[in-house]
């Protein structure tokens, strides 16, 4: 049996490395049309800065690396141009060697990610603007940074990777500004909780403009001046696209594969395609969300992962399946950590839930240790039944294992009350008797007392 994976990346790779292993007859070959593999995209902007040291240490495998661990033949530089479904054959194109030859599989996986959102602004072909998806991308913006030695940096986008890119310029010493076209940053939080993030970052220097898009790249050459809806024009050594991404999905589509309604490619629990033997994971598709039961495409590192290993697992023979997600994210913001899971009070009042919501303020550890930081907290709950729906925390410690705490609880579909009977661990360290997650459960629930 040949298995042929298009996409080398977090999906791809872990499918492959997953069918392997449970069929190590099949012979499987991955195409990237990439010169890398295997990468940690998470860990770009802490590259840019120097945090990580070398491109080596955010590649998990170079291609022959690779090859030797797990037995998968891959091939880099290959640009599938097309799939025949009919013949069971995709179209591919060498980069290097410069010529197209045809490959027939067996079953197929569509791995080919996301791409960066680069929005039709006059004069965005400037040079010195850039976006950050893959390795290249990092190295041409971390060399610009450091031949060049820029002073103004504006990032276009306050999402998570707007927001690492924020931190990790300061870490630089670069005056930055942030764009955004919605009415906060990180769009993922409620506004109040978003707020906080945003003072913080104001506090370290950072600019931040909200409600306000760009309209215009100014420069002869090379961007000089990034010009707002509003009319601020902005000074600019260089810009970083942070925007967004759009799943890659044209080979699918021009497959006559069917596409969900998020522009996403749609696929079944087990990530099978609208077409037999063509199985779909990663960036590249849609996801059940599991309270909602609706469709969503929301790409994250940690899912792709997931669905490479369910993927893999079909491609090799053994039934598995993949449930869905909750969205839960993290992001490291300067001093603070920002995390989300299910949905925040916006999201579930447009998904017609009637919500209770309640926000506390508590110590991430016993007041008399050394350093007490203080956490956020706010929980959204279904008013009809009690259920937890969502969560977001903000704070300097702790917050990672709060989070988790709580994706686990909304996955268990525990209600406010069930939440506040966990048996969480204590010490004078690490937190209070009553963990501050308990307190916001018993806040939370005086509303059904």
């Amino acid at each position: 049996m040949q298995i042929v994976v298009i996409g080398g990346v977090a999906a791809g790779t872990r499918a492959a490395a997953r069918a392997k292993r449970i069929n190590p007859e099949a012979e499987i070959i991955i195409l990237e049309r990439d010169s890398d593999i295997s990468y940690s995209g998470c860990g770009f902007p802490y590259y840019i800065s120097d945090l990580i040291k070398g491109r080596g240490e955010l590649i998990v495998y170079n291609p022959t690396e690779f090859q030797a661990a797990k037995g998968v033949e891959v091939r880099t530089k290959q640009l599938v141009k097309k799939i025949v479904p009919a013949n069971k054959e995709i179209q591919v194109k060498d980069l290097e060697e410069d010529r197209t030859y045809s490959l027939n599989y067996d079953k197929l996986l569509i791995a080919t990610g996301a791409e960066p959102v680069i929005p039709p602004i006059p004069g965005v072909e400037l040079d010195n603007i850039f976006t950050l998806r893959n390795v290249r991308s990092a190295e041409r913006i971390k060399s610009f940074i450091e031949e060049k030695d820029p002073q103004r940096a504006v990032i276009v986008g306050g999402g998570h990777i707007g927001m690492e890119l924020a931190e990790n310029f300061l870490a630089l010493d670069l005056q930055v500004t942030v764009v955004e076209m919605a009415e906060q940053i990180l769009t993922t939080l409620d506004p109040e909780m978003a707020e906080l993030v945003s003072e913080h970052l104001i506090k370290k220097g950072v600019e931040i403009l909200t409600d306000d898009g760009v309209v215009e790249f100014a420069g002869s050459k090379q961007v000089e001046k990034v010009i707002t809806d509003s009319g601020v024009e902005l000074e600019a050594d260089f810009v970083v696209l942070a925007i967004g991404v759009r799943p890659n999905v044209e080979l699918a589509k021009k497959a006559g594969i069917e596409l969900g309604q998020s522009g996403a490619i749609k696929v079944n629990s087990k990530l099978e395609t609208s077409l037999s033997n063509i199985y779909a994971a990663g960036d590249c598709v849609e996801s059940k969300h599991l309270l909602t039961d609706k469709s969503v495409w929301i790409p994250l590192g940690s899912t792709a992962n997931k669905q490479g290993r369910v993927a893999g697992s079909n491609l090799g023979g053994k039934k598995s399946e993949f449930e869905g997600v909750l969205g839960t994210a993290i992001a490291k913001v300067c001093d603070l950590t920002v995390a989300s899971t299910g949905l925040n009070e916006t999201m579930a009042e447009k998904e017609g839930f009637k919500v209770v919501s309640s926000t506390v303020r508590v110590p991430s550890k016993a007041g008399y240790y050394s350093g007490p930081e203080s956490i956020f907290i706010k929980l959204v709950i279904n008013q009809e039944n009690e259920k937890l729906l969502g969560a977001q925390v903000v704070g300097e410690a702790g917050v990672d294992k709060r989070i988790d705490v709580l994706a686990t609880a909304i996955y268990n579909q525990m209600t406010v009350k069930e939440l506040v009977k966990l048996d969480l661990a204590y010490a004078p360290p690490y937190s209070t008797p009553i963990d501050g997650l308990l307190t916001a459960g018993i806040v939370a629930g005086k509303e059904f007392d």
